[in-house]
């Protein structure tokens, strides 16, 4: 189980979140919604331990380990994996060498991986000619190759259209089956397609409100403002 306690978030010298708490287990899914700019890409590069994103107050425990201390790559050791926004663009490196390479680390297998976010007709792609909802996939591919505990999702559903939208919460449901799932957006239309277990609102410097899945249609039907 990821639980965030107390987390305050910090970028440049100045203070974004305050106060940030909340847990997700596994097999659930916690969509943290917000307007743009409030935070939530800072939010999850903080927990991850990304350099310039600081946490100097709360706690990130995963499995009861306190990981607030540790750098990214032994975040990442203990389970816990980051699905960024935007996916690197690799030039001339194709879809099946960067999923073999994190296999070979982590010891899954390529096409297994591949089948399970339907990228299998990607693998010989260069992963710089992807579309967007094909990055998007290929980018849950290498979460998912890393067998996580926690999986992080930066705004999976940003610049997809609604037919890669449904491919990519397919994708989602498999990673969410083997972790707990956070996934920060500032479009609700998600939960549509992969109903989450809690949704919290992110919004003036901490989260709002926390509540079930009929949040996410409060925020489609009123706006931020209207339900934080």
């Amino acid at each position: 189980m990821l639980v965030v306690e107390g987390l305050s978030v910090w970028v440049g010298g100045r203070e974004l979140l305050r106060g940030v708490s909340f847990s997700a287990a596994r097999g659930e899914a916690v969509y943290i919604l917000g307007p743009n700019g409030v935070g939530k890409s800072s939010l999850l590069k903080a927990l991850m331990g990304i350099p310039g994103y600081e946490a100097p107050e709360g706690r990130v425990l995963l499995d009861c380990e306190d990981l607030s201390r540790l750098r990214p790559h032994e975040r990442a050791a203990r389970g816990l994996a980051l699905a960024f926004q935007t996916p690197p663009r690799l030039q001339g490196v194709r879809v099946g060498a960067l999923l073999g390479n994190i296999c070979r680390k982590w010891g899954c297998d390529v096409r297994e991986v591949a089948r399970a976010v339907e990228v299998e007709h990607l693998l010989e792609r260069e992963v710089g000619r992807l579309s967007g909802g094909e990055g998007k996939r290929v980018e849950l591919a290498t979460v998912l190759a890393r067998r996580p505990k926690a999986a992080l999702v930066d705004e999976p559903d940003s610049g997809v259209d609604v037919d890669s939208l449904q491919v990519v919460a397919r994708a989602l449901r498999k990673l969410a089956e083997e972790a707990a799932l956070v996934v920060v957006t500032h479009g609700a239309h998600i939960a549509r397609h992969l109903p989450p277990d809690k949704v919290c609102v992110l919004y003036g410097g901490g989260l709002r409100r926390c509540g079930g899945r009929e949040l996410a249609e409060e925020v489609l039907a009123h706006g931020f403002a209207g339900v934080a």
